[in-house]
């Protein structure tokens, strides 16, 4: 009827092959390529006896032995009708013409779809949740490229109790047409490692341990950690379509299922990888003993009494492991060296000469300027420990290469004594190498890819290195599921604001780099035993353990280092009083700076490839850090206070950082709960949330948040200090990480709790703090009013009587500032502002301070112009018109008036009077 013959019907056809069974022989299921339905021409029980092939169409009905060779003729079985009839209802029915002719060929589905990887962003959001027979899936493994970005997934599905369970790949395909869609099969060839991203972040030298199945391979992650875990997709027959490249010249051991498949399946994988990887060797299952079960793997140690101390015994002990041996000898890419299980050789016309132990160049590394180039090495000492070392290129120059020499040995590496091996072991590390890694000194965001220990989370545009002298400062690190930290950890932190502000400014560390916002501190102070230390516990399990928290007790250069490797994240040190007082302004100073020392190198020229950092750091003490300060005579700067918000731990509820007890007896129990939830469940929270980000718009997210500062700041007071509003913008970044969480389902918290936690802590801040003014003006004004006080009797000469002469009989002033005079007044009623006599006469002390004693001594190290605003705003100095100082005549001046700056200290407010403070600033 439409022109177009049965042959190029059936080829269209194969194409929408899915459709078409779904059409016509809706509920079967999938075993590979073939699709098994119950046949409806009969009264079919169960599936198994009739199946289609979907890559060519081919069918067949074992019980009555009839079969076909195309998706026609399929359609004429089940319908009963012709092959012509047929060939008319399935174009009819897919929606082609004889405008769409093809060429008469039968090409395979897989042709007529290519798996797409890596998989876009928006392909990623558009991934089908369930599959249209199975349903939601049970499990489902998420397959990613070095750079973390999604490649492909396998899904499980488990069905009734005592039926088989079902898997399925789901691949993102185009076809010829310019389609793309959501498919259920693997990529044809070329199917990429589960585990590369895991590869990408683990250290160079680190063995790869291969299982059968994504399930095996996560259980081995967990029991082996210094192995790096990986599988394959598709089974024990796929292995011949598997992209294994990425393993060469890595050492290899395999972990097979204990049954005949799984072990002639690592036999054939094994035989493959001997080529091209440095080493292969197989786990005996002997090592488990008889009660090993049939087709056990991984996943069913820890159910079979194994413990992860045993495991790690039987993969490391050489009695266990079958070796295949591996690629002993490659040459370099340029150059006449060998590298094998030997040694470095160079190879000349009169032989081979040992040049060093085992030595493998990685890679080139520089960083992100294209500059402090170097070289990435690795070897192993004579335990067996894998070390690494990025050895700076200009090291090359310094003394015939003498400190890279020094290095290496130090490390463990045996070179030859001659002097001729030290000049080849030079000319061997300066080999081309195509690898090229970024080389980065802190942790956190490197353009849209966010680096944890271990982890990459985004698409960095090159591969990434974290290099660090040591690279366990930050221990964020894994335990339990989202859910559990939700139950056992998040939850309690509702009707308890400083809880909740705690956890929120952990999800804040990330978001300051999208609106520039410097680095921030926190500061919890007061009384012992008010659970300041349960707050940080508890912010620390969102990134790990509670050994991810520190001490004040450091360095400033030391803490640089530590502060790079938790850069985005958040850094906790415990009890400021462990820190020198001396420096804990400039510690603070440098933190907030967001930059380390800047150091000269040997020529005495600026080094570059600093430290940087852009953090949030939670702290503890019993003082503020103003208090620490004066321990030691130091005053602290309004600078550093701000970039310190000091809280203070009490919530205002008698139950120290706690409003509610959630249900327990007291602040105690509930303190000691958290903290054991802290120290089991961690480290999940941070990268679903790193994950939520990566997937949204970060323009849109920087947008939000200021949004959410402007709102935060709205109802600020018109007079409120710059430094106020620096403080409520760091307040409210924290109210909207909170809540951003929440949407993201991290939090299990309900809208609007966040901002109201961190209102809270905001307003107990600007409390402690004694108002919204200028710190600097707060401080300025106390400074001069305590001059008065400590220096009013010995700077000041008496000036009591009405004349211009002084009292003869008072005491001689040494070292004069000025004159003082005692002014009464018995008409004025006693305001708590001037001494009482009994007779209920009030008096002050007005100061005449010299204009040179006014500016070096009264407002020495301060602004006197400001000082005298200051003073002028809140009464306390009297003066001329268009001037802050008045035109008198001083004793002793004779008749010429002279200018001095008159003073009634008594004005001067208190730092607790906040209604005059806020008057005076």
């Amino acid at each position: 009827m439409l022109g177009l013959t049965i042959e190029e019907v059936s080829a269209l056809a194969l194409q929408k092959i899915d459709l078409v069974l779904e059409h016509w022989l809706p509920g079967g299921r999938y075993r590979g390529a073939e699709y098994l339905p119950l046949n409806p021409t009969r009264d079919d029980k169960k599936p198994g006896s009739f199946s289609v092939n979907r890559t060519t169409g081919k069918w067949a009905e074992f019980a009555d032995d009839k079969k076909g060779t195309d998706l026609v003729s399929l359609v004429a079985y089940l319908e009963g009708v012709s092959q012509r009839r047929a060939c008319d209802r399935l174009a009819q029915f897919i929606g082609i013409t004889a405008l769409d002719k093809k060429p008469k060929s039968q090409a395979p589905a897989s042709q007529g779809w290519q798996a797409v990887m890596p998989v876009s962003v928006e392909a990623e959001k558009s991934c089908p949740v369930q599959h249209p027979k199975y349903g939601a899936p049970s499990s489902t493994w998420e397959y990613r490229d070095l750079s973390n970005a999604l490649l492909m997934k396998v899904l499980r599905f488990d069905g009734k109790a005592g039926s088989s369970k079902e898997y399925r790949p789901l691949a993102y395909c185009k076809n010829r047409n310019g389609g793309h869609s959501w498919r259920w099969q693997y990529p044809e060839r070329g199917r990429p490692m589960y585990g590369l991203n895991r590869l990408a972040v683990s250290p160079v030298g680190a063995a790869v341990l291969i299982s059968e199945g994504e399930k095996a391979a996560d259980a081995a992650a967990n029991l082996l950690p210094s192995f790096v875990s990986m599988s394959w997709p598709g089974g024990s027959k796929a292995i011949a379509k598997v992209d294994f490249t990425v393993l060469n010249d890595r050492k290899v051991v395999l972990w097979p299922d204990n049954d005949t498949a799984g072990l002639s399946c690592m036999e054939k994988l094994a035989e493959m990888l001997v080529k091209t990887c440095s080493e292969v060797s197989m786990l005996q299952l002997e090592a488990f003993g008889s009660s090993w079960p049939e087709k056990a793997d991984a996943a069913d140690v820890e159910e079979y009494g194994y413990t992860k101390d045993q495991v790690c015994a039987l993969v490391s002990s050489t009695k266990w492991l079958k070796k295949y041996g591996g690629q002993t000898n490659f040459e370099a890419k340029k150059g006449p060296f060998v590298v094998n299980e030997s040694g470095v050789f160079f190879q000349s016309g009169d032989g081979s000469d040992r040049v060093c132990d085992r030595l493998d160049i990685v890679a080139r590394t520089r960083d992100k300027h294209s500059m402090n180039w170097g070289t990435l090495v690795r070897f192993c000492d004579p335990d067996g420990l894998t070390k690494e070392w990025n050895i700076p290129s200009e090291l090359l120059a310094v003394e015939g290469g003498s400190e890279i020499f020094r290095q290496l040995y130090n490390m463990g590496l045996c070179v030859e004594p001659e002097r001729a091996s030290r000049r080849l072991l030079m000319r061997y590390l300066q080999l081309p190498v195509n690898e090229r890694y970024v080389l980065v000194n802190k942790l956190g965001w490197h353009g849209a890819a966010y680096l944890l220990p271990g982890n990459v989370i985004g698409n960095p545009k090159e591969p990434l290195y974290f290099y660090s002298q040591s690279p366990d400062l930050n221990k964020s690190c894994q335990s339990g599921t989202l859910s559990e930290w939700q139950y056992n950890v998040a939850s309690h932190a509702r009707g308890n604001p400083w809880v909740m502000f705690a956890i929120a400014s952990a999800f804040a560390a990330p978001l300051l780099h999208l609106v520039g916002i410097e680095t921030t501190g926190f500061h919890f102070f007061g009384d012992s035993s008010q659970g300041k230390t349960t707050l940080l516990k508890v912010a620390a399990s969102v990134y790990g353990p509670p050994d991810y928290m520190r001490t004040w007790r450091s360095t400033d250069n030391a803490l640089e280092s530590v502060a790079a490797a938790h850069s985005d994240s958040l850094l906790i040190l415990d009890e400021i009083s462990q820190c020198d007082s001396r420096i804990v302004g400039d510690i603070t100073y440098m933190l907030g700076n967001g930059k380390g020392k800047s150091r000269a190198n040997e020529r005495g020229m600026a080094r570059s490839g600093g430290f940087e950092w852009r953090l949030i750091f939670l702290s503890t003490g019993e003082k503020t850090l103003q208090q620490h300060m004066a321990e030691v005579g130091k005053e602290s700067k309004a600078g550093q206070e701000v970039r310190l918000l000091a809280i203070p731990s009490d919530a205002g509820s008698g139950m120290g950082i706690f409003s509610d007890l959630r249900g327990y007896v007291g602040g105690a129990e509930l303190s000691k709960a958290l903290s054991d939830s802290a120290s089991r469940f961690y480290g999940a929270a941070i990268v679903n949330f790193i994950e939520g980000l990566c997937s949204e718009n970060h323009d849109k997210i920087a947008k939000k948040i200021r949004d959410h500062i402007r709102c935060f700041c709205r109802d600020l007071p018109g007079e409120s200090s710059g430094q106020v509003r620096r403080g409520a913008e760091k307040f409210a970044v924290v109210a909207f990480a909170g809540e951003l969480a929440t949407q993201l389902g991290i939090t299990g918290w309900q809208s609007n709790e966040s901002s109201q936690s961190a209102r809270a802590c905001f307003t107990a801040y600007l409390n402690a703090r004694g108002g919204v003014g200028s710190a600097e003006d707060l401080q300025a004004v106390a400074k001069v009013k305590l001059r008065f006080e400590k220096f009013g009797e010995s700077r000041f000469t008496r000036w009591d009587r009405d004349d211009s002469t002084v009292d003869d009989h008072g005491v001689r002033t040494m070292e004069r500032w000025g004159f003082r005079k005692t002014l009464e007044d018995r008409n004025v009623l006693n305001d708590g502002m001037c001494s009482v006599s009994d007779s209920g006469a009030c008096s002050e002390v007005v100061y005449y301070v010299t204009s040179e004693a006014y500016k070096n001594e009264i407002c020495r190290d301060l602004d006197f112009r400001r000082v005298s605003r200051l003073l002028s705003e809140c009464g306390a100095l009297e003066k001329d018109p268009g001037a802050y100082s008045r035109s008198v005549r001083l004793p002793g001046a004779g008749r010429r008036k002279t200018r001095a700056y008159v003073i009634r200290p008594h004005m001067i407010p208190d730092m607790e009077d906040k209604e005059v403070i806020k008057k005076a600033a």
